[in-house]
Formats: C-alpha cells, structure tokens, sequence
C-alpha cells in the first residue's frame, strides 16, 4: 500500500493523484532501489567533462584510430608520437598516459601477498571499465574525461 506524500493517506497502487487531496502521486517504478541506485552510480560515474567542441570535425574524423591506441596500453606511444599535431589525439594519449599508470600501480599492487592481490584486482576491475569507456568515447568521437583520473594532465 501506497501513502500520498503530500497529505499522508493511503492511496492505492495505481493511483496518479491522490483522493483526498489531489495531489500528484509518484509512479511506482518497475525497478527495484538497488536498481535505480546501481544506474545511478552509472549515470554519475559517467558524467565527466566533455570538451569534444575544442577540437575540429576534420581533426576528429582523421585521428580516432589513433585515439583508440591511446587506450591500449603502450600503444599510447603510437599516437604520442605520430599523431602529434592532432590536439584531438593528443587529448587521448592524455587520457591513454594516466590509464597506463593506474594499470602499472594496480600491476605493481598484486606483488604484495594478500591485501595487494585484492587491492590489485580491484585496481584491474577499474581499468577495464575505464579502458572501455576511454575506447568507446574515441570511437564515437567524443573528448570526455575519465571518470575519477580524466582531469589531470600530463601532456596538452
């Protein structure tokens, strides 16, 4: 049974406003609190600075295969090095760098026994979302930074 939040009688499930005092009732979603929490966790997790209007359409067309090396561990130097006048490639060999370090700490972080396995596999958990999130956002063409790491830099 359902409560108005506005007058506190019952209303029933399927209500959209309440009987006594006509206020508006919120939907029952489908999805359970966990649910809703876990997307979220997604949605925020993922919202980063996009700064995909500084770089040009051309720039973006022509380097985004480049940008994806960024992303694949030291294949960053392919880009850092072949790539250098495309700011858009460079924003990803950024991107790639602090990726690359993340994944050698959490690598340097499985040679201590036991808190470091859990702490190292916890870090690889983390990479991979990041490097997905990193691969498909070259891929669509978009400079967004990753979550958590995206905003320092290295190179510009």
């Amino acid at each position: 049974m359902r409560y108005c939040s506005s007058c506190g009688n019952r209303i029933d499930e399927n209500a959209r406003v309440c009987p006594v005092c006509g206020a508006k009732t919120e939907k029952k979603s489908d999805k359970s609190d966990v649910q809703n929490k876990i997307e979220d966790f997604i949605t925020n997790f993922t919202n980063t600075a996009d700064t995909t209007a500084q770089y040009t359409a051309d720039d973006i067309t022509k380097n985004k295969s480049m940008a994806v090396l960024a992303y694949l561990g030291l294949l960053f130097l392919v880009p850092l090095l072949a790539a250098k006048e495309s700011p858009f490639a460079r924003y990803h060999t950024n991107q790639g760098i602090l990726l690359f370090i993340v994944q050698t700490i959490g690598v340097a972080a499985t040679q201590i026994p036991y808190a470091g396995w859990a702490a190292g596999a916890l870090i690889n958990v983390f990479t991979t979302a990041l490097l997905v999130i990193g691969v498909l956002n070259a891929i669509k063409g978009e400079a967004k930074e990753l979550p958590i790491i995206g905003k320092f830099r290295i190179i510009s």
